[in-house]
């Protein structure tokens, strides 16, 4: 007695229903050979495949497996009925079969997410732990490209080829443009965390010529602020350019109002995107000039002399009330510019010593109460004579910072305007 397999009750079901090897396998996403393995009984199909092989040939499961009917004598139907019945299960069977693809693919994407949290954790205990900061970024990107790597290679082998004249082309068209934006979110990940990465190489090696990486503080400041420039550009790029690119090619599949919204959208951002480059260069231009015309000193007072009488009266009278306070001493400087020379000579000079080299007359000087003073006789005889203190100093340094910053801010200021127009605009579309 022959012995009943799978593989042979498949072929006998597939040929009763009138069906070839590669019909049989269009239906169930494989190819004729793997059916051709089957019926040879060279292997058996996948247990997820056995309940869309029994709803597309009528039977049960238990029958599939059993290798025969469990009710051979079972009542003729009319051919309608029986077509009716046949796309019926057609359909669900599709179904099954979409929904199993889906699965597999959001699951094996989280082998994507996994290798970016690998990385992440990765360069927190190089940079953290064992202050290895270019070390840990290196590492971290191994795991970022192996990541896109994956995500590229399971994007490109769960999507579906497509029939225009299928029935089902619509669904598998939704399927496909699915997986790709799921992708697509998930390269963004990839790039923000990178970006996240990316200043504890850069910053280590640019301003510290070192390896050592940044602490927790600097980083998470850098890092985010890294993280929103990498999303903001590529937001920009997606939207004007890798969008209209997926449509086009018909790697995703949008209806006509997606792709009008994605047409606006584009036109937007390139229209603000030139706005905030002019806005830019006119910041900069800006930036150049003021800094070049104003210098750190601009905004510091300074205590003009020009006779030496009223300078050693006001050096003593700041030495006396220093000394009467008590303060340790300190090491300064007395700047002397020779006019012949066009330079600078600098003596030191100590305190509670006397300094008598000025019209033969002694004063006292402290030399932490003073950021510098310069003294020059011109020819004829008239002195000037410049003194800046470490108050005065430090409150005039203090507003040339203020006011790069706020020449700094109006980037901001741009970027903001920028943003804002543009989630307005979208906000009015959606109302209309």
């Amino acid at each position: 007695m022959e012995k009943k397999t799978i593989g042979k009750f498949i072929s006998a079901l597939r040929k009763a229903n009138g069906m070839t090897q590669k019909e049989l396998g269009e239906k169930l996403f494989v190819s004729d050979k793997t059916v051709s393995r089957w019926e040879c009984d060279e292997c058996t199909p996948e247990l997820s495949l056995i309940p869309s092989i029994a709803e597309i040939f009528g039977i049960t499961t238990d029958e599939l497996l059993r290798g025969e009917r469990n009710y051979p004598d079972r009542e003729a139907t009319t051919s309608e009925d029986v077509a009716s019945k046949q796309k019926a299960k057609s359909d669900k069977q599709f179904k099954l079969m979409l929904h199993s693809r889906k699965k597999k693919f959001t699951n094996l994407s989280f082998i994507s997410i996994g290798l970016i949290i690998v990385g992440l954790i990765a360069a927190m205990i190089c940079n953290l732990g064992f202050s290895e900061g270019l070390l840990g970024f290196c590492l971290a990107s191994v795991f970022f490209v192996a990541a896109t790597i994956c995500q590229i290679c399971f994007t490109v082998s769960f999507r579906l080829l497509i029939d225009e004249e299928a029935e089902h082309a619509e669904e598998i068209k939704k399927a496909n443009t699915d997986m790709v934006f799921s992708s697509v979110k998930i390269f963004f990940v990839i790039l923000l965390t990178f970006a996240f990465c990316l200043p504890i190489a850069v910053l280590t090696l640019e301003y510290f010529n070192s390896h050592y990486g940044l602490v927790l503080d600097s980083w998470s400041l850098f890092g985010t602020l890294f993280a929103a420039v990498a999303f903001l550009l590529a937001f920009c790029v997606y939207k004007i350019f890798v969008l209209k690119a997926l449509i086009s090619k018909e790697i995703v599949w949008l209806d006509e109002q997606a792709v009008s919204k994605a047409n606006v959208d584009s036109r937007l951002l390139k229209k603000l995107c030139i706005i905030f480059t002019i806005g830019f260069a006119v910041i900069m231009i800006a930036t150049y000039i003021v800094t070049t015309t104003v210098g750190e000193t601009t905004f510091v007072e300074k205590q003009k002399f020009d006779n030496t009488d009223d300078f050693i009266e006001y050096i003593q009278g700041q030495y006396d009330e220093w000394y009467e306070e008590g303060y340790e001493p300190s090491y300064g400087d007395i700047i002397i510019r020779d006019p012949d020379m066009d330079s600078d000579f600098t003596y030191p000079t100590y305190p509670n010593q006397s300094w008598g080299n000025i019209d033969g007359k002694d004063y006292y000087y402290c030399a932490h109460l003073y950021e510098s003073i310069t003294i020059l006789q011109h020819e004829n005889g008239e002195w000037e004579i410049v003194v800046i203190t470490e108050d005065a100093y430090k409150n005039g340094t203090a507003m040339y910072d203020i006011l790069n910053a706020g020449l700094f801010s109006l980037h901001f200021i741009n970027l903001a305007v920028c943003i804002v127009w543009y989630f307005v605009d979208t906000r009015k579309r959606k109302a209309v």
